[in-house]
């Protein structure tokens, strides 16, 4: 008993809790820039490599290459910010290069670049989906909430008022399991996040080990 207790509680808590809705957010957020960002990428890239044969488009790429580290950059701050996870640097050495050429071969060299680059194209359909499934279930929700209500305008599906009541109250836990279930999606969005804007392996060991000690 006292552990169905304690289930039950878990299950509602999910809507007092600030986190919640700070992962809400992190999803809305995924659609329109996950749109920026892919839109700016597929031009910049496309319109570099099309000026390769007249060398306007080596420093169109140039640019490019250097702006998606930076947007990455946000990304990550954005993870930290608004999921409350904790993601190792991008770099673990400062680019000290004053030369825009130093800093295009330092981000060459560093496999966060190419990793950053995927996570903010793939970021474009992640955003589609966090939207789609956001969307339904508040849908679901509030058409369940207001059940009552689309009975006496005739909308509904219920038989009887009592009926519709019962749906209407069924929309309470549908609500909730819908919160545990954005918290998931946001959960593996910040794992994605943390694989793929950080480095990797034992530099990430080391930087983590650190961070437990201090």
């Amino acid at each position: 008993m006292a552990e169905i207790e304690t289930g039950l509680r878990e299950f509602v808590k999910v809507a007092f809790e600030k986190q919640t809705y700070m992962n809400i957010l992190y999803l809305l957020f995924s659609f329109p820039l996950g749109t920026a960002y892919f839109v700016f990428l597929v031009s910049g890239l496309s319109l570099g490599f099309g000026l390769l044969l007249v060398w306007i488009g080596i420093p169109v790429l140039v640019l490019v290459f250097l702006a998606w580290w930076e947007i990455a950059s946000l990304e990550r701050q954005l993870a930290i910010w608004l999921l409350s996870i904790d993601i190792p640097p991008m770099s673990l050495k400062p680019v000290n290069e004053k030369s825009i050429l130093g800093r295009v071969i330092c981000r060459v060299k560093s496999p966060v670049t190419w990793k950053a680059l995927l996570f903010l194209l793939v970021k474009f359909p992640l955003g589609i989906f966090s939207l789609v499934v956001m969307v339904f279930l508040v849908a679901l929700t509030l058409g369940l909430l207001i059940n009552p209500i689309l009975y006496i305008m005739g909308n509904s599906f219920a038989s009887t008022f009592h009926e519709s009541l019962l749906i209407s109250i069924s929309g309470i836990f549908v609500g909730l399991a819908s919160l545990h279930v954005l918290n998931l999606l946001a959960h593996i969005s910040g794992g994605f996040a943390r694989k793929m804007l950080s480095n990797s392996g034992q530099q990430q060991d080391i930087y983590l080990m650190e961070n437990t000690e201090s």
